[in-house]
């Protein structure tokens, strides 16, 4: 009986130290409000009495809102994924010097080739299922590339300095 006990002692204490499980959800807020509501006054003569102005209940209603999300470029490393022999996403836009990855998450080898106006800048090779390749862009245009295996398999990745992308922070220039 006294095990019992000790341990019904021991599940309340855990209850209590835990606390709530769930998380709290925002929720609308209605706080009746009283706000005067003026009436016209009458042109009267000066021996009738002004009627007093009468409160007219209003309901006001507070919506808790959730924060903005501000997205911010990415400038370290960026992935591509491939699969069902397509790239997922089809185009990204990165800040110079972001690195990129290609993750082949196929059950077929794929490779990465640099083409248009920079082609031969970029070549994976292959890249077994599970594997994955990358790249630096350092300098700012239009890198479309393909799989050369698979032809309708192309994406894009556009490289543009800090202060044309939407949301960074302007890159710092060196000293002369």
């Amino acid at each position: 009986m006294k095990k019992f006990i000790g341990l019904f002692i021991l599940v309340i204490a855990l209850i209590v130290i835990c606390g709530c499980t769930q998380p709290a959800q925002p929720v609308a807020v209605t706080t009746p409000v009283a706000t005067p509501v003026p009436t016209p006054v009458p042109t009267v003569p000066p021996t009738v009495a002004t009627p007093e102005p009468t409160m007219v209940p209003t309901t006001v209603v507070t919506v808790l809102s959730t924060p903005k999300i501000t997205l911010v470029p990415q400038t370290a490393k960026t992935i591509f994924y491939m699969r069902n022999n397509t790239f997922v996403p089809k185009e990204l836009t990165v800040l110079p010097g972001t690195g990129i990855s290609w993750v082949n998450e196929d059950l077929i080898s794929h490779s990465v080739k640099i083409t248009g106006i920079h082609t031969g800048t970029f070549n994976s090779g292959e890249i077994i299922p599970g594997a994955s390749s990358g790249n630096t862009f350092a300098t700012a245009g239009v890198f479309e590339f393909i799989c050369p295996d698979h032809p309708d398999m192309k994406g894009t990745i556009v490289v543009k300095e800090g202060a044309s992308v939407e949301g960074a922070q302007p890159m710092p220039t060196p000293p002369p």
